[in-house]
């Protein structure tokens, strides 16, 4: 193996993925490209790790080579599809033009894009110059992928308690085994390829993920209806964070991959609350299977799309009817006691008044815990998150307000639920069971949330764009272009169709 083997390992996910995106996404919306591209690299990366599980399962050696060859055939099968998709003239002449903006928006569009540039650059020379650091990395992560690497298998990491008593010499344990391969797996397929250990290698996947996260990022607003400049805003806004740029130049945590698919997750479900494509309802299918793959939380957080879909579907009397059953439900199971119950295939659900105990995500004792003092400190006093928190705070205020005062569409109800349930699921965390500690101690506090950042960023900018439309500032080019995308979102057969079949 060599150096180029280690860089085709490194692009053949992208490539991949983009191209099957691609195929998938005939028609020319404004941000096309940036969200094939983002979306593209996640769910390439993802696939990988299966392709590593799938060779695993059937007993053979993780060799690099022939995954390259079936990622190579992949995008040969996407180019092919590509290729036979009908272009029609008329429907491509119909397509609407972009908006001509003021020459000072491109020209600040463009400075923070050069911005943004240098600024990526400077991570990724952290992550090329920079030895392993994070501690999570050393103990589970990276540890797990270096093993793996090694041995050209997956070595089974067991708990510590059935490693004192294995008699097969072939198993490991740490304390965090029972947590999901897919980082680690992501770790470690291109020091595979390389051939050697390499921590940089195994470091330099997060570089990419943050630029995907930009891409996909940018493209999701525009299509949303956003101006280039509003979008670049928002993505600098997002990419300029420094706990988010801290776990790329400090690269092994798996909280960044689960950040993008889960603000991904978010920014599709909203385009298909609003647009009803199903496109995007299978793109928030597939990322909120990646989130259950990267960490234990991803199954926790993504349950709460289920409230985000219920407030889509219901509105006014149904869903306040709703709310109460659920409260009157939870309210009687603690007064008498609690109760449990088995799902099949899924697991056990517990409501205690002393615990709480859910399938796959395990026991928690609810007891409350102080910690507003840390979390304050954390979150509005010191400079992780810059001025993000004031910004959530005056949103949900007023789309609150605004969802009580006037007829809202689904995406909006959507968006409003989905943010509301995740600070609801963060406030039982930290101050109602043992995480709380957590927060105290400053060991999570940040990292949890930063799960949630994308997806506020990307919601906060929504009720930025409908408050300048009920302002009527910018109408001229934020109609014009959800316009624009709309048409040529919703109607994707049209503009496929041969032009003798009309």
């Amino acid at each position: 193996m060599s150096s180029w083997t280690a860089a085709i390992a490194l692009v053949l996910p992208w490539i991949a993925g983009a191209a099957w995106l691609r195929s998938l996404w005939p028609e020319p919306p404004p941000g096309r490209w940036p969200v094939i591209l983002g979306y593209g690299y996640l769910l390439g990366w993802v696939g990988v790790t299966l392709l590593l599980r799938l060779f695993d399962l059937f007993g053979l050696p993780l060799a690099p080579v022939p995954i390259m060859v079936i990622l190579v055939l992949l995008t040969a099968l996407a180019i092919h599809r590509i290729s036979r998709q009908p272009r029609n003239v008329a429907a491509i002449d119909r397509r609407p033009e972009s908006p001509a903006f003021p020459i000072w928006q491109s020209v600040l569009t463009g400075a923070i894009l050069l911005w943004l540039s240098l600024r990526f650059m400077g991570l990724a020379l952290e992550v090329w110059w920079q030895p392993l650091f994070p501690w999570d990395a050393w103990t589970t992560w990276t540890l797990r992928a270096r093993v793996w690497a090694d041995l050209s298998e997956l070595a089974p990491f067991i708990s510590p308690g059935a490693w004192l008593i294995d008699t097969t010499g072939r198993a490991y344990t740490i304390e965090a085994w029972h947590y999901p391969p897919t980082v680690s797996l992501i770790a470690a397929w291109p020091v595979l390829a390389f051939g050697t250990w390499n921590e940089t290698l195994a470091n330099l996947p997060w570089a990419g993920c943050f630029l995907a996260l930009g891409l996909g990022f940018f493209g999701q607003a525009r299509r949303w209806g956003a101006t280039p400049l509003t979008a670049m805003v928002f993505v600098w806004l997002l990419m300029s964070l420094p706990l988010l740029n801290t776990h790329i130049a400090l690269a092994g945590y798996a909280d960044l991959w689960l950040a993008t698919a889960l603000g991904f997750a978010f920014m599709s479900f909203l385009l298909w609350m609003r647009d009803q494509e199903l496109r995007e309802g299978v793109l928030v299918i597939l990322l909120l299977l990646a989130c259950t793959l990267m960490k234990v939380e991803g199954l926790a957080w993504a349950t709460l799309f289920i409230a985000a879909w219920l407030a889509a579907k219901l509105r006014g009397l149904w869903l306040l009817g709703l709310l109460a059953v659920a409260a009157s439900i939870g309210v009687a199971l603690l007064m008498s006691g609690g109760g449990a119950f088995e799902l099949p295939w899924i697991g056990q659900f517990a409501l205690r008044p002393d615990y709480i105990e859910l399938p796959h995500l395990g026991r928690f004792d609810l007891v409350h815990i102080e910690a507003w003092e840390p979390v304050i400190r954390h979150l509005f006093i010191y400079d992780n998150w810059h001025l993000l928190c004031y910004l959530v705070l005056p949103a949900i205020g007023w789309g609150a307000a605004h969802a009580i005062r006037r007829e809202t569409d689904a995406s909006f109800r959507a968006g409003l639920a989905w943010v509301a349930a995740g600070l609801l699921a963060l406030y039982i965390l930290f101050f109602w069971t043992e995480a709380g500690i957590w927060a105290i101690q400053a060991t999570s506090t940040n990292r949890v949330l930063l799960h949630f950042v994308p997806g506020f960023v990307f919601w906060i900018m929504t009720v930025w764009l409908l408050i300048l439309v009920r302002r009527d500032r910018t109408i001229p080019l934020i109609e014009k272009e959800t316009f624009a995308t709309n048409r040529s979102l919703r109607q994707p057969s049209e503009a496929l169709q041969p032009m003798d079949s009309r």
